[in-house]
Protein backbone atom coordinates (compact mmCIF):
# COMPACT_ATOMS: atom_id res chain seq x y z
CA UNK A 1 0.00 0.00 0.00
CA UNK A 2 1.28 3.68 -0.57
CA UNK A 3 2.74 5.00 2.22
CA UNK A 4 -0.21 7.89 1.66
CA UNK A 5 -2.64 5.72 2.37
CA UNK A 6 -1.05 4.50 5.44
CA UNK A 7 -0.61 7.46 6.61
CA UNK A 8 -4.44 8.66 6.09
CA UNK A 9 -5.15 5.31 7.99
CA UNK A 10 -2.57 6.38 10.96
CA UNK A 11 -4.28 9.88 11.06
CA UNK A 12 -7.61 8.26 10.95
CA UNK A 13 -6.87 6.42 14.72
CA UNK A 14 -5.25 8.88 16.26
CA UNK A 15 -7.98 11.20 15.62
CA UNK A 16 -10.52 8.41 16.87
CA UNK A 17 -8.20 8.05 19.44
CA UNK A 18 -8.26 12.05 20.53
CA UNK A 19 -11.94 12.20 20.02
CA UNK A 20 -12.16 9.39 22.97
CA UNK A 21 -13.34 6.40 20.29
CA UNK A 22 -10.68 3.92 21.21
CA UNK A 23 -12.46 0.60 20.23
CA UNK A 24 -12.29 2.23 16.61
CA UNK A 25 -8.89 3.93 16.92
CA UNK A 26 -7.78 0.34 17.89
CA UNK A 27 -9.83 -1.11 15.12
CA UNK A 28 -7.47 1.58 12.63
CA UNK A 29 -4.38 0.56 14.61
CA UNK A 30 -5.04 -2.79 13.71
CA UNK A 31 -5.83 -2.42 9.80
CA UNK A 32 -2.77 -0.72 9.87
CA UNK A 33 -0.10 -3.07 10.96
CA UNK A 34 -2.12 -5.81 8.46
CA UNK A 35 -0.79 -3.71 6.02
CA UNK A 36 2.27 -2.44 7.30
CA UNK A 37 3.82 -4.53 10.10
CA UNK A 38 6.56 -2.15 10.22
CA UNK A 39 5.01 1.00 11.28
CA UNK A 40 6.40 1.34 15.05
CA UNK A 41 3.88 3.82 15.85
CA UNK A 42 1.04 1.67 15.42
CA UNK A 43 2.04 -0.27 18.63
CA UNK A 44 3.02 2.76 20.33
CA UNK A 45 -0.26 4.01 20.48
CA UNK A 46 -2.08 0.81 20.35
CA UNK A 47 0.34 0.36 23.83
CA UNK A 48 -0.63 3.60 24.75
CA UNK A 49 -4.77 2.71 24.41
CA UNK A 50 -4.52 -0.15 26.39
CA UNK A 51 -2.88 1.45 29.09
CA UNK A 52 -5.43 3.94 29.29
CA UNK A 53 -7.77 0.81 29.58
CA UNK A 54 -5.34 -0.29 32.39
CA UNK A 55 -4.76 -3.23 30.23
CA UNK A 56 -1.17 -3.84 30.96
CA UNK A 57 -0.19 -6.90 29.40
CA UNK A 58 -1.41 -6.25 26.10
CA UNK A 59 0.39 -2.61 26.45
CA UNK A 60 3.63 -4.23 27.07
CA UNK A 61 2.95 -6.36 24.04
CA UNK A 62 2.95 -3.52 22.09
CA UNK A 63 5.21 -1.56 23.25
CA UNK A 64 7.62 -4.28 23.21
CA UNK A 65 6.83 -4.62 19.30
CA UNK A 66 7.61 -1.08 18.86
CA UNK A 67 10.77 -1.30 20.52
CA UNK A 68 11.83 -4.14 18.45
CA UNK A 69 11.87 -1.92 15.29
CA UNK A 70 12.91 1.39 16.94
CA UNK A 71 13.92 1.49 20.29
CA UNK A 72 12.34 4.70 22.34
CA UNK A 73 13.27 5.40 25.62
CA UNK A 74 9.88 6.49 26.03
CA UNK A 75 8.23 3.17 25.30
CA UNK A 76 11.14 1.26 27.51
CA UNK A 77 10.02 3.80 30.12
CA UNK A 78 6.11 3.15 29.21
CA UNK A 79 6.80 -0.87 29.43
CA UNK A 80 8.34 0.12 32.91
CA UNK A 81 5.01 2.35 33.83
CA UNK A 82 2.94 -1.08 32.94
CA UNK A 83 5.12 -3.64 35.52
CA UNK A 84 4.82 -0.82 37.90
CA UNK A 85 0.88 -0.86 37.86
CA UNK A 86 1.02 -4.50 37.57
CA UNK A 87 3.34 -4.36 41.07
CA UNK A 88 6.43 -6.29 38.85
CA UNK A 89 8.59 -3.67 40.57
CA UNK A 90 11.75 -5.84 39.44
CA UNK A 91 11.00 -5.98 35.83
CA UNK A 92 9.72 -1.97 36.01
CA UNK A 93 13.04 -1.02 37.14
CA UNK A 94 15.25 -3.04 34.63
CA UNK A 95 13.07 -1.05 31.59
CA UNK A 96 12.94 2.15 33.43
CA UNK A 97 16.78 1.72 33.84
CA UNK A 98 17.02 0.68 29.94
CA UNK A 99 15.09 4.25 29.41
CA UNK A 100 18.15 5.90 31.32
CA UNK A 101 20.48 3.94 29.31
CA UNK A 102 19.48 5.63 25.95
CA UNK A 103 18.47 8.82 27.39
CA UNK A 104 20.44 9.85 30.93
CA UNK A 105 18.50 12.73 31.71
CA UNK A 106 14.59 11.70 31.46
CA UNK A 107 13.14 12.56 34.07
CA UNK A 108 10.45 10.56 34.12
CA UNK A 109 12.46 7.22 34.90
CA UNK A 110 14.14 8.77 37.41
CA UNK A 111 11.33 9.90 39.26
CA UNK A 112 9.33 6.67 38.85
CA UNK A 113 12.31 4.90 39.76
CA UNK A 114 12.41 6.73 43.08
CA UNK A 115 8.70 5.91 43.72
CA UNK A 116 9.48 2.64 43.46
CA UNK A 117 12.73 2.07 45.37
CA UNK A 118 10.50 3.90 48.07
CA UNK A 119 8.18 1.22 47.76
CA UNK A 120 10.67 -1.01 48.18
CA UNK A 121 12.12 1.13 51.03
CA UNK A 122 15.61 1.14 49.96
CA UNK A 123 15.97 4.93 51.05
CA UNK A 124 19.59 4.95 49.69
CA UNK A 125 18.26 4.82 46.10
CA UNK A 126 15.04 6.46 46.55
CA UNK A 127 17.30 9.76 47.81
CA UNK A 128 19.38 8.79 44.52
CA UNK A 129 17.07 9.19 42.13
CA UNK A 130 15.27 11.97 43.73
CA UNK A 131 18.53 13.63 43.60
CA UNK A 132 18.84 13.19 40.01
CA UNK A 133 15.95 14.63 39.12
CA UNK A 134 16.70 18.17 41.18
CA UNK A 135 20.40 17.89 39.05
CA UNK A 136 18.48 18.02 35.62
CA UNK A 137 15.69 20.44 36.58
CA UNK A 138 16.54 22.28 40.52
CA UNK A 139 12.98 23.58 40.38
CA UNK A 140 11.28 20.28 39.64
CA UNK A 141 8.19 20.22 41.60
CA UNK A 142 7.29 16.39 42.19
CA UNK A 143 10.94 15.67 43.29
CA UNK A 144 11.31 19.35 45.80
CA UNK A 145 8.18 17.91 47.47
CA UNK A 146 9.20 14.43 47.35
CA UNK A 147 12.77 15.20 48.90
CA UNK A 148 11.14 17.48 51.31
CA UNK A 149 9.38 14.26 52.55
CA UNK A 150 11.95 11.91 52.55
CA UNK A 151 14.25 14.37 54.76
CA UNK A 152 11.61 14.80 57.19
CA UNK A 153 10.69 11.12 57.96
CA UNK A 154 14.56 10.69 58.40
CA UNK A 155 14.33 13.02 61.17
CA UNK A 156 16.85 15.34 58.52
CA UNK A 157 14.90 18.38 59.24
CA UNK A 158 17.41 20.87 58.16
CA UNK A 159 17.84 19.10 54.78
CA UNK A 160 13.88 18.81 55.04
CA UNK A 161 13.56 22.67 55.73
CA UNK A 162 15.75 23.58 52.79
CA UNK A 163 13.55 21.47 49.98
CA UNK A 164 10.50 22.76 51.56
CA UNK A 165 11.98 26.57 51.84
CA UNK A 166 12.60 26.23 47.72
CA UNK A 167 9.22 24.08 46.85
CA UNK A 168 7.46 26.82 48.30
CA UNK A 169 9.23 29.81 46.78
CA UNK A 170 8.32 28.14 43.50
CA UNK A 171 4.78 26.25 44.35
CA UNK A 172 3.57 28.80 47.74
CA UNK A 173 -0.28 27.40 47.24
CA UNK A 174 0.26 23.57 48.80
CA UNK A 175 -1.13 24.18 52.17
CA UNK A 176 0.25 20.51 53.41
CA UNK A 177 3.72 21.36 52.98
CA UNK A 178 2.86 24.85 54.72
CA UNK A 179 2.23 22.50 57.59
CA UNK A 180 5.41 20.24 57.60
CA UNK A 181 7.18 23.35 57.21
CA UNK A 182 5.65 25.05 60.21
CA UNK A 183 6.32 21.28 61.88
CA UNK A 184 10.23 20.94 61.31
CA UNK A 185 10.61 24.55 62.41
CA UNK A 186 9.09 23.33 66.05
CA UNK A 187 11.28 20.33 65.74
CA UNK A 188 13.97 22.63 65.17
CA UNK A 189 13.26 24.60 68.13
CA UNK A 190 11.78 27.59 66.12
CA UNK A 191 8.90 27.70 68.24
CA UNK A 192 7.98 31.29 67.66
CA UNK A 193 8.23 30.98 63.65
CA UNK A 194 6.71 27.98 63.60
CA UNK A 195 3.57 29.59 65.50
CA UNK A 196 3.67 32.50 63.42
CA UNK A 197 3.14 30.30 60.15
CA UNK A 198 0.42 28.91 61.58
CA UNK A 199 -1.22 32.08 62.67
CA UNK A 200 -0.45 33.61 59.82
CA UNK A 201 -2.04 30.76 57.00
CA UNK A 202 -5.24 30.87 59.52
CA UNK A 203 -5.73 34.52 57.88
CA UNK A 204 -4.29 33.98 54.69
CA UNK A 205 -4.97 30.57 53.25
CA UNK A 206 -8.73 30.50 51.76
CA UNK A 207 -9.90 26.78 52.10
CA UNK A 208 -7.50 25.59 54.95
CA UNK A 209 -9.83 23.05 56.32
CA UNK A 210 -9.88 19.21 56.95
CA UNK A 211 -6.62 17.64 55.73
CA UNK A 212 -8.68 14.41 54.66
CA UNK A 213 -10.76 16.22 52.34
CA UNK A 214 -8.20 18.25 50.74
CA UNK A 215 -5.19 15.55 50.75
CA UNK A 216 -6.40 13.97 47.40
CA UNK A 217 -7.23 16.47 45.43
CA UNK A 218 -4.03 18.49 46.06
CA UNK A 219 -1.82 16.37 44.56
CA UNK A 220 -1.03 14.98 40.63
CA UNK A 221 -0.34 11.29 40.04
CA UNK A 222 3.49 12.05 39.79
CA UNK A 223 3.60 13.90 43.53
CA UNK A 224 3.10 10.61 45.20
CA UNK A 225 6.15 10.12 46.63
CA UNK A 226 5.12 13.26 48.97
CA UNK A 227 1.44 12.28 49.12
CA UNK A 228 2.27 8.52 50.25
CA UNK A 229 4.56 10.38 52.93
CA UNK A 230 2.28 12.45 54.23
CA UNK A 231 -0.53 9.72 54.76
CA UNK A 232 2.21 7.56 56.54
CA UNK A 233 2.60 10.81 58.82
CA UNK A 234 -1.06 10.83 59.56
CA UNK A 235 -1.83 7.60 60.76
CA UNK A 236 1.39 7.76 62.89
CA UNK A 237 0.41 11.13 64.69
CA UNK A 238 -2.69 9.45 64.81
CA UNK A 239 -1.17 6.44 67.14
CA UNK A 240 1.03 9.33 68.61
CA UNK A 241 -2.56 11.08 69.90
CA UNK A 242 -3.18 7.58 72.48
CA UNK A 243 0.37 6.97 73.46
CA UNK A 244 0.66 11.07 74.54
CA UNK A 245 -2.78 10.82 76.55
CA UNK A 246 -2.53 7.84 78.34
CA UNK A 247 1.38 9.11 79.15
CA UNK A 248 -0.05 12.37 80.62
CA UNK A 249 -2.73 10.52 82.20
CA UNK A 250 -0.62 8.48 84.30
CA UNK A 251 2.41 10.98 85.07
CA UNK A 252 -0.53 12.91 86.65
CA UNK A 253 -1.71 10.02 88.64
CA UNK A 254 1.67 8.67 89.61
CA UNK A 255 4.19 11.25 89.16
CA UNK A 256 6.81 9.21 91.69
CA UNK A 257 5.96 5.96 88.91
CA UNK A 258 5.18 7.77 85.46
CA UNK A 259 7.31 10.25 83.81
CA UNK A 260 5.70 12.86 81.89
CA UNK A 261 5.35 12.54 77.91
CA UNK A 262 8.57 14.29 75.85
CA UNK A 263 8.48 17.69 74.27
CA UNK A 264 8.66 15.30 70.83
CA UNK A 265 5.26 13.88 71.27
CA UNK A 266 3.58 17.18 72.18
CA UNK A 267 5.61 18.12 68.46
CA UNK A 268 4.01 15.08 66.75
CA UNK A 269 0.51 16.04 68.16
CA UNK A 270 0.75 19.30 67.20
CA UNK A 271 1.15 17.48 63.36
CA UNK A 272 -1.86 15.78 63.86
CA UNK A 273 -4.01 18.70 64.66
CA UNK A 274 -2.50 20.51 61.79
CA UNK A 275 -3.61 18.03 59.30
CA UNK A 276 -7.39 17.65 60.96
CA UNK A 277 -7.52 21.48 60.35
CA UNK A 278 -7.42 22.54 64.09
CA UNK A 279 -4.48 25.32 63.95
CA UNK A 280 -5.36 26.80 67.72
CA UNK A 281 -5.20 22.84 69.37
CA UNK A 282 -2.13 22.37 67.05
CA UNK A 283 -0.65 25.91 68.33
CA UNK A 284 -1.28 24.84 72.02
CA UNK A 285 0.47 21.91 71.19
CA UNK A 286 3.73 23.69 69.99
CA UNK A 287 3.45 26.21 73.05
CA UNK A 288 3.45 23.12 75.72
CA UNK A 289 6.17 21.33 73.54
CA UNK A 290 8.21 24.66 74.22
CA UNK A 291 7.33 25.10 77.92
CA UNK A 292 8.32 21.25 78.95
CA UNK A 293 11.59 21.73 76.62
CA UNK A 294 11.85 24.87 78.61
CA UNK A 295 11.38 23.00 81.66
CA UNK A 296 13.84 20.09 80.41
CA UNK A 297 16.72 22.69 79.82
CA UNK A 298 16.45 23.75 83.47
CA UNK A 299 16.58 20.91 85.56
CA UNK A 300 19.66 19.68 82.76
CA UNK A 301 17.48 16.86 81.15
CA UNK A 302 17.86 16.09 77.72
Amino acid sequence: MASSEIQLIYNEAVRLAKSGNLQESKAKYEELISKDPGFHLAYQNLGAIYAKENDHILAIENFSKSIKIEPDHKNYYNIGVSFYRLKEYEKAIHFLKQALHLEKKFVLSHLLLAQIYQTLENDDKTEIYLTNVIKIDPNHKSALGGLAMYYYERNRYPESLRMLERYLLLYPNNSQLKLIQSEVLAKQGNFKASANLLVEMTKTEEGFTNFNQTLASAWQEEDELAKKSLERIQGTAKKRLKEFQTKLELSRENPNEFSPPEPQDALDLSLLYLFNGNPEKAMQYLVFAQKMQENNDQTGTT
